[in-house]
């Protein structure tokens, strides 16, 4: 069994091989199915993020959510808040800027910035995703803390948690940290993963 380390270098070297055309297809075609989904069509707010890294791209689904008149966000770093991660709205022509990670996020007053918690659905990228609702990011834990609420909840469920990734993503079974937040499911380009367990 690979190291966690092993298994995100792997993972992140696949989804990057993937061909630009076939990533645009799977983007297209994850964007289709997931609107199709309960979870996204309730959703009123919904957080997105900008694909890098041969992430699988959620634009066209945001695209897809505008159309539909819903408010679509974009992750940005709260510098106030030792870089926590709020969500800003954006809009096709809302001006971006690079992040000291060099990730785009919305030019738009910290005032419009939301928490997780006032989200309906928070669209999540991911190295790799298990049947369970097990996530693997990118090491930085910037998700599994702006959703940290989440695992203290018993009842009230906001946001929900998707993931987006490419099949080729999926493995087994993830290890688990005490601080990892599971995800409500995952959808790739060919079905939606509810997540059997919480």
């Amino acid at each position: 069994m690979l190291t966690k380390k092993a298994l995100r270098r792997e993972m992140r070297r696949l989804r990057r091989a993937v061909p630009p055309d076939e990533a645009r297809r799977a983007a297209r075609t994850l964007a289709r199915e997931l609107s199709k989904q309960p979870v996204f069509r309730r959703a009123r707010h919904i957080a997105f993020y900008w694909a890098g890294d041969g992430e699988i791209d959620p634009a066209p689904l945001l695209l897809r959510a505008l159309r539909l008149n819903k408010h679509a966000y974009l992750p940005v770093l709260d510098p106030l808040y030792g870089e926590s991660l709020r969500f800003a709205p954006v809009r096709i022509g809302t001006p971006l800027r690079a992040n000291r990670l060099g990730i785009p996020e919305p030019e738009v007053h910290r005032r419009h910035w939301r928490h997780a918690r006032q989200l309906d659905l928070v669209l999540t990228p991911l190295v790799a995703f298990d049947a369970q609702g097990g996530r693997m990011g990118m090491g930085g834990g910037f998700y599994d803390r702006a959703l940290q609420h989440l695992a203290r909840q018993r009842r009230w469920r906001r946001p929900r948690a998707v993931g987006l990734a490419y099949e080729l993503q999926r493995v087994p079974a993830l290890p688990r940290e005490s601080w990892d937040v599971p995800l409500d499911g995952v959808q790739t380009e060919r079905r939606f993963y509810p997540a059997r367990q919480r």
